[in-house]
């Protein structure tokens, strides 16, 4: 009979805290169906302020029927803000939204100078990389009760942008990677504080 000591009860209940963030940070779900499609843009029709740039709907829609259910990252190429302050507000409220979703900020960069471009490009003042757990996610999100808030900070937060969805095909940021070594660090340390305690060792 396999006796349950302290270092097994804490091997069990890290690998259960691992497994419960994988299962929540997902990545790998099932594709939007088109109902649920007609559900996020009735939502999105609905909203009392709804003036949607057709060629921007007609990207979303497009991303909707060709979605495959996989984590995705928004590649985001900005100009500064006429208004700082507007900018640090969206900031605030975008990064809750997107946190509670299983997204995060992957990369933030500003240019330090041009380099290969094509003759007559203007240049970005920041690059930003954002991870979405879904596409359903994202809709999930612009059609929240914050939607409208966020909307108009996003519109005084940027001068100019320009946005579009990518799969990551090669990485080194391992957001589960880093998890399980902090998961494994923290186990770590509690086994060696721990292992002072007679109960922890006792079966």
């Amino acid at each position: 009979m396999l006796r349950i000591t302290g270092p097994r009860l804490l091997t069990a209940v890290l690998a259960l805290f691992y497994g419960l963030f994988v299962w929540w940070y997902g990545g790998a779900g099932k594709p939007l169906t088109p109902e649920e499609a007609a559900h996020y843009f009735a939502l999105l029709d609905g909203r009392e302020h709804s003036h949607p740039n057709p060629s921007l709907r007609a990207a979303m829609e497009a991303l909707a029927r060709n979605d495959d259910g996989r984590e995705f990252y928004m590649v985001n190429l900005i100009n500064d803000p006429e208004d700082p302050e507007a900018a640090a507000a969206y900031n605030r409220l975008i990064i809750p939204e997107l946190l509670k979703r299983g997204g995060h900020p992957v990369f933030i960069a500003r240019p330090i100078g041009r380099f290969i471009e094509p003759e007559g490009l203007e240049g970005w003042d920041q690059v930003a990389i954002v991870r979405y757990r879904s596409f359903r996610d994202l809709l999930d999100m612009i059609t929240s009760d914050l939607a409208e808030e966020i909307e108009e900070l996003k519109a005084g937060s940027v001068s100019k942008t320009h946005v579009f969805p990518t799969h990551m095909e090669f990485s080194f940021i391992w957001v589960r990677f880093i998890v399980a070594v902090l998961l494994i660090a923290i186990g770590a340390m509690l086994h060696l504080a721990l292992g002072r305690f007679a109960f922890y060792s006792r079966g």
